[in-house]
């Protein structure tokens, strides 16, 4: 019998209302019963991705990527077992710009080049947020924006989306990482084009707006549903 293909999910929120980045206590909040916890040192800025108070006007426009590789029971995007053509691909090619930069483990604000944004994108590792503009970010707007207290976090994200095109900060999964994509215009068009251009085998892809996903049997409605059932209507496979 073939192997079940892995799954990527992409929810969207647009537009959605400029929110805290925060760490939240709860690592995974949608783990399940039967898995381990996440490390400690891996739950940077990782809350729920769209469920956080509003309380701002701004506007922005955001995204989560997650995945599963079902072959090997692995959950997280980067345990897909083609991340390269899954989703790193479709990131450079429709939010990259010419000019990428991260903060790493020791806070230290660097310069990327696209070949180390691609791998950064595979093996976040330490990297606390990972940022793509068409001209070279100041520093300290990309460290202000790569804390964590929530007081400060609100602002400073405002500040760094002003100066780029995407924040994409990495979120601890069961197995690896998942990642939280934050933009001041929209995303979501682009990036479910760049999947349809770019068809991966083994691989489906799917978009689905955040709001239909609040419940953990419906953000993974890939494993609580037999693979012939029909997809909700809600969900576009792409």
């Amino acid at each position: 019998m073939a192997d079940p293909p892995d799954t990527l999910k992409y929810f969207h929120k647009e537009p959605a209302v400029l929110e805290p980045v925060v760490s939240g206590r709860d690592p995974d909040a949608r783990r399940r019963q039967e898995r381990s916890d996440v490390p400690p040192d891996e739950a940077i800025l990782h809350g729920d991705p769209f469920e956080t108070e509003r309380n701002e006007s701004a506007t922005v426009y955001r995204g989560y990527l997650a995945g599963t590789n079902h072959a090997q029971g692995r959950v997280g995007l980067t345990a897909l077992r083609r991340p390269v053509e899954a989703f790193v691909g479709p990131i450079l090619e429709a939010l990259g710009g010419p000019w990428w930069g991260r903060s790493g483990p020791d806070e230290q604000v660097e310069a990327l080049s696209p070949d180390t944004a691609r791998r950064v994108l595979r093996e976040p590792g330490g990297t606390r947020v990972l940022v793509t503009a068409d001209a070279p970010v100041p520093d300290d707007v990309i460290a202000e924006a790569a804390v964590q207290e929530p007081d400060r976090a609100r602002p400073a994200l405002s500040a760094l989306l002003e100066a780029a095109q995407v924040a994409l900060f990495p979120a601890s999964a069961h197995d690896g990482h998942d990642w939280r994509l934050w933009s001041a215009a929209p995303m979501r068009r682009r990036l479910a084009g760049a999947f349809r251009d770019r068809p991966v085998s083994g691989t489906r892809r799917f978009v689905i707006p955040a709001a239909k996903a609040q419940s953990e049997s419906k953000f993974y409605f890939d494993m609580w549903r037999p693979a012939d059932a029909d997809l909700p209507g809600y969900v576009e496979e792409v």
